[in-house]
């Protein structure tokens, strides 16, 4: 059964972040609660979230920020690193199911409500799209859970949530936004973070190799149900795919 987050209203969302977006962490702390007046439940779908787990999953963010040199300014790698651990965290531990995970009001809430500190240390000056209910792709929270659940393996025999730190902010922010366009495939998805590191790409090629690869794919998908495909033979393609976009672009100049 999922668990059901409260949903924050956009015009209070953005009301709120009106007021964050100028403050310093340490004015923002005392601004953390588990409930607003204006955050409403859906009726059905779940079980209401508690307060106690509400106040859990808070500390357990906060916990993971302090590693990273919350409250005051981290670097680039504690940054990213900040984000790996939070979205294996959030998937974890929120009780969320994909449906819920899409309703973009319940990031609104989490990050202007429970978190709002963290929300603004990790994006000072946070434009809107970080912590309002207008784009999961570039939610400061919604994006870390669904890079969690789209690269989650739960037939590794490891860490299950080994593949989360093979893509780069930027290469993920491809895939995910992309994602319904490739038929929601976590298979094909997991398939291409198994095969990315053996590329051994620069940083600056890594978006334009990704994007070529993801256009071809989204092409194939009007054909193949991947999903149904054996591990290996889609292993194969992705492998066979990543080589003839590479050749390509290198031929390209």
């Amino acid at each position: 059964m999922s668990v059901l987050y409260p949903r924050l209203l956009s015009r209070v969302a953005r009301e709120l972040h009106e007021e964050y977006v100028g403050m310093q962490v340490e004015e923002l702390q005392p601004k953390a609660a588990f409930r607003h007046p204006s955050a409403i439940f859906t009726a059905t779908g779940g079980a209401r979230v508690h307060t106690e787990q509400l106040q859990a999953l808070r500390e357990e963010v906060l916990a993971e920020a302090v590693k990273a040199n919350y409250p005051y300014p981290g670097t680039r790698d504690g940054r990213a690193e900040f984000d790996l651990r939070v979205a294996k965290l959030l998937h974890e531990r929120s009780g969320l199911v994909p449906a819920e995970a899409s309703v973009r009001s319940t990031w609104a809430f989490l990050a202007l409500v429970l978190l709002p500190d963290v929300a603004y240390w990790r994006y000072p000056s946070a434009p809107g799209d970080r912590v309002l209910d207008t784009d999961i792709t570039r939610h400061v929270f919604g994006r870390l859970w669904w890079r969690a659940h789209l690269l989650e393996d739960p037939n590794a025999l490891g860490d299950r949530y080994a593949l989360i730190g093979v893509f780069r902010e930027a290469a993920f922010d491809q895939i995910f936004s992309r994602r319904r366009s490739l038929g929601g495939s976590r298979t094909l998805i997991r398939a291409l973070a198994r095969t990315w590191p053996r590329l051994g790409l620069e940083q600056k090629d890594e978006r334009t190799v990704l994007r070529e690869m993801l256009k071809r794919f989204k092409r194939l998908g009007a054909l193949v149900e991947f999903e149904a495909v054996d591990d290996d033979e889609l292993a194969r393609q992705v492998a066979e795919v990543a080589d003839e976009v590479v050749t390509a672009l290198q031929l390209r100049g």
